[in-house]
């Protein structure tokens, strides 16, 4: 039996994967389009995602950080924190149970490179969602706890706005990428064997669960995005009101000044 580490990465918001398959028939063997995976070295793989995510194969970490260089102008918007996974493959023996660390399989092939790939990829992207849920479900709720307390909102109006904004920015994005919890097409080619090891990896990583917490979480932030333009867009309006019954006083001062000449 031996051992093969795998590294995962959510670096950018999408990569594109039709440029990366020219330019990646220089750098190993392409052994898939979409995702896009390259044959390096012996057992060392790279499977890249369009939703941004990276999985390496018998690659080190400063290995890992060489390669994330060289694909980052395929990639749109890199992140500004990275978020990463590490994992191992024992291949030999069925001798334990697999868990968010490791798993045991019979033997080592590319259906199981894809299926390992695709699982690890997905969820570490779900760690970089679920990280701007929390960070902007945390804004709002300070708001609304403001609003709650005194009656109004707290903070400048753009201030309010940018916050809004992002909460409707990730719920887009997230829509944008709920293909995660898309079964993969090797599931299905692979037949029952890549079928059970499949329903075993998204059970251990939580997949599933973990889109349906952050699609709750993101009801609320919605909820509380459009109460929060509501109310500002109140407040607009009120500034108008004010603004009008201002300018009827001027003019009446106007009308009394001329008449009084």
């Amino acid at each position: 039996m031996h051992s093969i580490s795998i590294l995962a990465y959510d670096i950018a918001t999408s990569f594109n994967l039709k440029m990366l398959q020219v330019a990646a028939a220089e750098w190993g063997t392409v052994v898939s389009k979409d995702p896009v995976i390259v044959l390096f070295a012996d057992e060392q793989y790279v499977a890249i995602f369009d939703y941004g995510s990276v999985v390496f194969f018998n690659c080190d970490v400063t290995s890992a950080q060489e390669w994330i260089e060289r694909l980052t102008p395929f990639a749109s918007r890199m992140s500004r924190q990275q978020y990463s996974d590490s994992f191992t493959i024992h291949v030999g023996k069925m001798e334990g149970e697999s868990s968010t660390e490791e798993l045991y399989v019979p033997e080592f092939s590319l259906d199981v490179v894809k299926l390992v790939a695709v699982v690890l990829s997905r969820s570490v992207s779900l760690e970089y969602f679920e990280s701007l849920v929390d960070r902007s479900l945390g804004q709002l709720e300070d708001a609304v706890e403001q609003l709650a307390q005194t009656g109004k909102l707290v903070g400048s109006r753009k201030t309010l706005i940018q916050q809004a904004g992002l909460a409707l920015n990730i719920r887009h994005e997230l829509a944008y990428n709920l293909g995660l919890l898309d079964d993969p097409d090797i599931v299905w080619e692979g037949g029952a064997r890549m079928y059970e090891l499949y329903a075993r990896l998204s059970q251990t990583f939580d997949v599933r669960e973990r889109v349906q917490i952050l699609q709750r979480k993101m009801d609320i932030i919605t909820k509380s995005s459009e109460f929060i333009i509501q109310r500002i867009q109140d407040r607009t309006l009120t500034w108008q009101e004010y603004a009008i019954i201002v300018l009827f006083i001027l003019d009446l001062i106007v009308i009394y000044w001329v008449g009084a000449k």
